[in-house]
């Protein structure tokens, strides 16, 4: 007697195929996809480390050590360059702490309080001749208020 497949009982097909074994086309998209995505994977991480090595470059700057000598000449300070200034309390006018230029005022003359500018809230100090109504010489100082001020070249 002939049998015919359609009359089996499940438990005794045989054993069933997947779609991977039974269609090799199948498996070979599956492979073809997951090389895409690799390759895609590899490409990005090339192109983030040529990215990295195009990065800024950050060196230190140069700073002289104490046993360099460092004799460059200093700038004497322009007629109209101030020589300083004096920051202080809006209200009060006390001053805070003094700001010395950049600049040295010649030998012959002294960095004495020139204005007021009002906008930055302090005195300017320019080069000028020094005055004779005082005998002394003051360097500004957070207790002590007069209308000439005087400054030492240190």
């Amino acid at each position: 007697m002939l049998r015919s497949n359609t009359t089996l009982v499940t438990a005794q097909e045989g054993p069933k195929m997947n779609t991977n074994t039974t269609r090799p086309g199948k498996t070979f998209k599956n492979n073809k996809n997951s090389m895409h995505v690799t390759a895609f994977f590899v490409m990005l991480c090339l192109c983030l480390l040529h990215n990295d090595s195009n990065a800024a470059v950050y060196k230190k700057r140069a700073i002289a050590s104490t046993t360099e000598s460092t004799t460059v000449p200093m700038k004497e300070c322009h007629n109209n360059t101030p020589c300083g200034w004096a920051i202080y309390v809006p209200f009060t006018r006390r001053m805070e702490y003094f700001m010395k230029n950049t600049c040295i005022c010649n030998p012959t003359l002294a960095c004495l309080k020139s204005e007021d500018d009002l906008a930055v809230n302090a005195y300017v100090f320019r080069c000028m001749t020094r005055v004779t109504l005082t005998t002394t010489e003051i360097t500004p100082t957070t207790t002590t208020y007069n209308d000439i001020y005087v400054i030492s070249p240190t």
